[in-house]
C-alpha cells in the first residue's frame, strides 16, 4: 500500500496543534510541512538512472532531479487545468493509464489538506501565518501536480517499443520485439519507481505504488542497470495499469505479423 506523506502531516498537526504557542512546536510543525513539500516534489533525492540495453543500442531513462521534478509537476498541472491534449506519440501508440488508486488517494488527501490548512493556520501567530500558508499552497499544488503528472504520462505500447512510466520516478523503455507475452496478475512489491522485486533476482517492478496488476514476460533476459542498486538480468517486469484488459489488447495489437 502506498504510504502518503499527507497522512503523516495530519497526525502530527493534531499532536502539535495543542501547543502551537511554543516556539519549538511551531518550528517542528514548519519543518514537517517543508519535509512534506520536499517529498512530494522530490527535492533532496539523489539522481538515479535506469539503463536498458537494446539489441542495437543502449537506452537510458533518467529519474529526474528535484528541480526537474518540480518542473514536471508544474507543467503537468498547468496543461491538465487548461485541458491541453497529450502529445502525439506516432506509430499508432496505445496509451495505457495507470496508478488510479494513487491518484484517488492523493486527491482525497489534498482536499483534506485544504480544510486542515485553514484550521491550523488560525493556531499560528500572525507573523508566521504567511510562511505557513506558503508551505500549504506548495504542498497542495505539488499533490495536484503529481496527479496531473500521472495522468499526462501514461504507459505507451507501439509496434517498436513499450514505454513504462511512473510520472516522476523514472521508467523503462523496452523494445517491442523483446516482449514475449503479458498477463494479468495481482501482487504487492514494496517500494516505488523502478526497483528489483525482493527475493526474485530476474524480476523488476515499475510502479508508483506497491500494488501491481500486470506482468510482462521478456523473450530473453535483458541486463538492466539500476544505478547504485546494481545490475539485474531482467526477464519479468511488473507494472500497474488501470485496465489490464486494455493492456493485453494493446500488447496483442502491437505484435509483428507472423
Amino acid at each position: 500500500m502506498w504510504r502518503p506523506d499527507l497522512l503523516t502531516i495530519v497526525s502530527l498537526e493534531l499532536a502539535l496543534g495543542l501547543d502551537l504557542r511554543s516556539r519549538p512546536s511551531i518550528r517542528a510543525l514548519l519543518r514537517v510541512r517543508l519535509t512534506v513539500v520536499r517529498r512530494v516534489v522530490g527535492l533532496g533525492r539523489r539522481k538515479e538512472f535506469i539503463v536498458l540495453p537494446d539489441i542495437s543500442q543502449e537506452r537510458v531513462t533518467f529519474r529526474p532531479s528535484g528541480l526537474r521534478v518540480a518542473r514536471i509537476l508544474a507543467g503537468s498541472l498547468a496543461k491538465w487545468i487548461t485541458r491541453r491534449p497529450l502529445p502525439e506519440e506516432g506509430q499508432e501508440a496505445a496509451r495505457l493509464s495507470h496508478s488510479s488508486d494513487v491518484r484517488q488517494l492523493v486527491m482525497i488527501l489534498a482536499g483534506m489538506e485544504v480544510f486542515l490548512a485553514v484550521l491550523v493556520d488560525r493556531m499560528f501567530p500572525p507573523a508566521l501565518r504567511p510562511a505557513h500558508l506558503m508551505l500549504e499552497v506548495l504542498g497542495i499544488l505539488a499533490s495536484f501536480g503529481l496527479v496531473a503528472a500521472l495522468v499526462r504520462h501514461p504507459h505507451l505500447v507501439s509496434p517498436s517499443r513499450v514505454v513504462l512510466r511512473t510520472g516522476v520516478l523514472g521508467g523503462i523503455t523496452l523494445p517491442r520485439h523483446a516482449v514475449r507475452s503479458a498477463s494479468r496478475t495481482m501482487r504487492t512489491v514494496e517500494g516505488r519507481g523502478v526497483r528489483q522485486v525482493p527475493g526474485e533476482s530476474s524480476s523488476l517492478a515499475c510502479s508508483v505504488g506497491s500494488s501491481v496488476n500486470f506482468c510482462i514476460e521478456l523473450a530473453e533476459p535483458l541486463s538492466v542497470e539500476l544505478g547504485k542498486h546494481g545490475t539485474v538480468e531482467a526477464s519479468t517486469v511488473y507494472i500497474s495499469v488501470d485496465s489490464p484488459e486494455a493492456a493485453l489488447q494493446a500488447i496483442r495489437n502491437s505484435a509483428s505479423p507472423g
